[in-house]
């Protein structure tokens, strides 16, 4: 069984991250359960968030009976008037309270001859709890659902918080994972949780099992002689898609005339095309796909290959896996800068050289403006998360020196200005005391003027009393 089947958390508590939207959804649901009806929850994110998980986890942990359906089983507007509507009328064989999960309803396609718009005017007269989940809900088709929900985001979840329910598996499961094999697949995650359970259990669990079975499958195919040997390797459980890109890689490698090699890959070729007729709903093309893998290239070969041959891990998935950090990462960042500058996410990525180049000039402005994490500062820049951090640190510690550097300013010139206030004290002090009369020449400047002033006083008198004698006489 899979392990994040087996390990799938059995409560809200249990899903990691998404803290507000969880509460959200515990609220809608308890409002349920009191007879408060609320219009359809939308849940939306990325792959691996948990969007699914937590109809499970909702139906553990408050007893209810979850009916599921996925975009597959609604594809007109027949059979979503006939499941949809028995799904909802009907009672509960239980007694308890419905709930029920649409998964993927993204994954409609305009050919779909009305059924987004027969889920729409379901969904406005519903009378049990509906969950409904997707990737994109921003798609034009999308709009008319999208109006008739409650909308619960769910964004990627953190590293640390996949370390640590990578650690409660690790525990419980009794795996023995070492600390740096948990800490490398939570930093490779890019927030998806049910690929990071995956990489874990791959790693330790069935790696070298699944290793150990693809090469004898190969093996087997490629030294069959006889239809029903070749074809003993497709039953049981088998990824047929692995098994025909490892035929795909080894064909030259074990046969070595052009005409085995050349019919070899004409029947690998037949296997396509009837894959391609099954994708049609043509399911009996099925049994035709694993004949031509498996005893159409046995057969292929004149006579049998007595040798040992070293079969190569495909190319193609080597590939594929190498990249597919970075074209998540690309994903993600196109999103962010076309919300900004109002284009999808694939014209969005023509202004990462720009963005790249005003990085460099000012990194926490851009940061700011698009909300970017310092994984994805760092992919933009073509530089690790450590030298970033570093760079981050700098700043602030640079920040911190200015600041610095500034209120000893301010405290200079408050000393200054204090010191100069009291020099131009003493000064004006200085200058009023030059200004003020010396006591000895004030002293000799007043005798010197009451002198004459005792002498002509006299004189005067006397003048004036002879004046005034004359004056009697001649009267």
């Amino acid at each position: 069984m899979l392990l994040y089947l087996q390990c799938a958390p059995k409560n809200l508590d249990g899903l990691a991250g998404n803290d507000e939207t969880r509460m959200q959804i515990r609220r809608w649901v308890l409002d349920w359960l009191r007879n408060k009806k609320h219009r359809p929850l939308l849940i939306h994110g990325p792959v691996g968030t948990g969007k699914t998980t937590v109809a499970y986890a909702l139906k553990n942990e408050y007893d209810l009976e979850l009916i599921q359906m996925s975009a597959s089983d609604l594809r007109d507007k027949g059979s979503i008037e006939r499941v949809f509507s028995n799904a909802i009328a009907s009672g509960s064989l239980s007694g308890k309270q419905k709930i029920l999960l649409i998964d993927d309803v993204d994954a409609f396609q305009k050919a779909d001859s009305g059924g987004i718009a027969a889920i729409s005017k379901l969904l406005r007269t519903n009378s049990c709890p509906i969950i409904l989940t997707a990737v994109d809900i921003w798609d034009k088709k999308l709009a008319g659902i999208r109006n008739e929900c409650e909308l619960a985001p769910f964004k990627r979840v953190t590293k640390t918080s996949i370390a640590k329910v990578l650690v409660r598996i690790n525990e419980s499961e009794s795996l023995d994972a070492p600390e740096e094999l948990i800490a490398r697949i939570a930093e490779s995650s890019n927030g998806d949780v049910r690929s990071a359970i995956n990489d874990l259990q791959s790693r330790l669990l069935g790696g070298r099992d699944r290793e150990k079975d693809i090469f004898e499958n190969v093996r087997a195919i490629f030294k069959a002689t006889a239809y029903a040997e070749a074809k003993k390797v497709t039953y049981g459980g088998i990824d047929y898609g692995l098994l025909k890109l490892w035929i795909d890689e080894n064909i030259p490698a074990e046969y070595e005339t052009e005409l085995d090699i050349a019919r070899a890959y004409y029947y690998l070729s037949r296997a396509d095309l009837f894959e391609g007729r099954i994708r049609n709903s043509y399911w009996t093309y099925l049994k035709y796909s694993f004949d031509m893998i498996s005893a159409g290239v046995a057969l292929s070969k004149e006579k049998p290959y007595r040798k040992f041959t070293k079969y190569q891990f495909p190319k193609y998935l080597k590939e594929m896996g190498a990249t597919v950090a970075r074209r998540a990462m690309l994903k993600e960042i196109g999103k962010k800068i076309g919300a900004k500058v109002h284009a999808n996410r694939k014209d969005a990525l023509s202004y990462l050289n720009l963005i790249r180049h005003w990085s460099e000039i000012d990194q926490d402005r851009v940061v700011d403006l698009y909300g970017f994490e310092e994984e994805e500062l760092a992919f933009i820049l073509e530089t690790t998360v450590e030298s970033i951090k570093k760079t981050g640190k700098a700043k602030e510690k640079k920040k911190a020196e200015i600041e610095e550097d500034e209120e000893e300013g301010k405290e200079d010139k408050k000393a200054e200005s204090k010191e100069n206030k009291s020099s131009d004290e003493k000064k004006k002090a200085e200058d009023k005391d030059e200004l003020k009369p010396v006591p000895s020449i004030q002293k000799e400047k007043s005798e010197k003027e009451k002198v004459p002033e005792s002498k002509d006083k006299p004189k005067e008198t006397k003048e004036k009393k002879k004046g005034s004698g004359t004056l009697m006489e001649f009267i």
